[in-house]
């Protein structure tokens, strides 16, 4: 025992010290983790799910006073008295081996603290005569500093809500008589009306919160996961459809594969990507407006165990843009691969970490389509001739500038190698008839970018995008040969020398400055006449 009180232990010939947590302050801290309050419901109903519930109700509503209550019921396998400390535990191992939504075992108590310092549990098994419950109030554990929680038998009242989903059956409850952190801090209290709409807006985005969280489970034709009637106050809850499976659209691109993490897990990641029709051709304007396709609802939906962690996002891998907005990537793995993917505490967020770079490559055919077909394909524009010149130049002067090593190692990736050492870097490669090519002028380049590197016959090119506007604006509207040449020669030369920095961690803020000056570009050139119809129509 140290003289601060803590025990000490040998281990291997060495003293370790004991360092239990701070009952007060730990709670206190979990208390403030980033919940939106559906969110939190979310993690209540992951518990009801993990329990094998095919039945989940959920009631928010006002009482007297303008206190809100919150009751979560389930029909699931319960908790006997002996493991109801278990389900209140921080980081509690309680659940069985296997797959589960939990992930950490701290969301229940977590996200329940979010909008409540009390709350209690009560629950049954099959074969249990009476209800149990066990309490979690902060003031309790603040006053005493010690994670002190009553447990009883369960009120009778409780006991007929059991009854009510499972009679005599195993059922549990998630009890809030006073979520009394669930309004904002610096709303009015004292407003029966506002606090009543500010309710039903809270129950309106958490049930369009649900549909989307559980759709395969709630969606009785998907096969996926275990079928679950989830209501809020006693509105069924129906499933939202992200990639339109009613409208018949397939995934443009499609793979699965098994991975396996450090410690040698394995589980299957599958990546579909779909692309949403333009509205015209929807089966009726309200399955349009029920696909909800805009600016901020594209890009990758990821699900851990068939539950929707997180949405509309692209890992930053690329910047969202209005042509991406029909653009859908579905990404579902495994629990077992978590270590791969680490999902917050809260599961409101997912890392791609070493697969960053295979999923980019994934996402890049279809940022191409969705942006071809946003633009209608209408700008196939003609570009013969206007190259030419640099051609030439370029040819005649690239032996005498340094550049670095780049082996193709396939069609998409390169070996590059330079004074900083070797990195492997997704540089594509061709062949191509004709005479050797430095400046490729192509439809559409990942990302909105103007310009990116490429070897065209074992040769160090740059690829240009004849859909962004300086493009359009600059190498069109003038037609002039020598600013044609020296814009080449700019762009050849910020690819080649880009090429030059080997350092892996360089990487991402190679590709930012590529976007942030492409997209200054955008903005420059919008200030410059329109190009000529006919400069356009091939």
């Amino acid at each position: 025992m140290t003289d601060s009180g803590f025990e000490v232990v040998v281990i291997d010939g060495k003293e370790h010290v004991i360092v239990p947590p701070n009952p007060s302050g730990l709670t206190r801290g979990l208390a403030r983790l980033p919940y939106k309050f559906e969110e939190a419901i979310s993690e209540l109903i992951d518990n009801s799910i993990t329990a094998g519930a095919s039945k989940i109700e959920i009631e928010i509503d006002m009482q007297i006073g303008d206190t809100v209550y919150i009751h979560v019921l389930d029909n699931g396998t319960g908790i006997s008295r002996e493991n109801l400390p278990f389900a209140i535990q921080y980081g509690s191992n309680l659940r069985k081996p296997g797959p589960s939504l939990s992930v950490y075992g701290f969301g229940m108590k977590s996200a329940s603290q979010s909008f409540t310092s009390s709350f209690a549990l009560v629950s049954r098994m099959k074969d249990d005569l009476n209800a149990s419950m066990i309490t979690f109030d902060q003031e309790l554990i603040e006053s005493n500093n010690q994670m002190l929680h009553p447990i009883e038998a369960a009120p009778k009242k409780y006991e007929k809500l059991l009854d009510r989903i499972s009679p005599k059956g195993s059922a549990t409850l998630l009890i809030v008589e006073d979520a009394n952190h669930f309004f904002p801090s610096d709303m009015n209290n004292l407003d029966e009306n506002k606090n009543k709409k500010f309710v039903e807006k809270r129950v309106k985005s958490t049930i369009w919160h649900l549909r989307k969280t559980y759709q395969r489970f709630i969606d009785p034709s998907d096969g996926r996961a275990a079928n679950v009637v989830i209501s809020v106050n006693d509105e069924e809850i129906i499933p939202w459809d992200p990639f339109c499976s009613r409208e018949n659209i397939e995934p443009q691109k499609e793979i699965s594969r098994v991975l396996r993490t450090v410690k040698g897990d394995t589980g299957v990641l599958t990546l579909r990507g779909f692309i949403l029709p333009p509205k015209e051709d929807f089966s009726s304007e309200e399955s349009y407006r029920e696909a909800d396709i805009g600016p901020n609802t594209h890009g990758f939906y990821v699900y851990r165990e068939n539950r929707l962690i997180s949405d509309a996002e692209y890992f930053e891998l690329v910047r969202r843009d209005t042509h991406m907005s029909s653009l859908r990537i579905e990404m579902s793995y495994e629990a077992s691969i978590d270590d791969l993917f680490k999902p917050a505490l809260n599961k409101t967020k997912a890392f791609l970490g070493d697969l960053e770079d295979d999923i980019l490559e994934f996402l890049q055919p279809l940022l191409r389509e969705a942006d071809a077909q946003s633009r209608g394909r209408r700008r196939v524009v003609n570009t013969s001739g206007i190259h030419d010149p640099s051609q030439r130049k370029i040819k005649s002067i690239e032996g005498r500038i340094e550049q670095v090593q780049v082996d193709p190692i396939d069609s998409d990736n390169a070996m590059v190698s330079s004074i900083y050492g070797k990195v492997e870097l997704p540089i594509s490669s061709v062949q191509m008839e004709g005479e050797q090519i430095f400046v490729d002028a192509v439809e559409q380049l990942l990302d909105g970018i103007l310009w990116d590197m490429k070897l065209i016959n074992g040769k160090q090119a740059v690829q240009l995008n004849k859909g962004h506007e300086f493009y359009q604006r600059v190498y069109l509207s003038t037609r002039n040969s020598n600013v044609a040449a020296a814009m080449d020669m700019l762009f050849w030369a910020l690819a080649i020398t880009e090429a030059k920095c080997t350092i892996p961690e360089y990487r991402k803020q190679f590709r930012q400055f590529r976007y942030e000056v492409s997209k200054a570009l955008r903005e420059l050139a919008e200030a410059l006449p329109e190009p000529r119809q006919n400069d356009l129509d091939e």
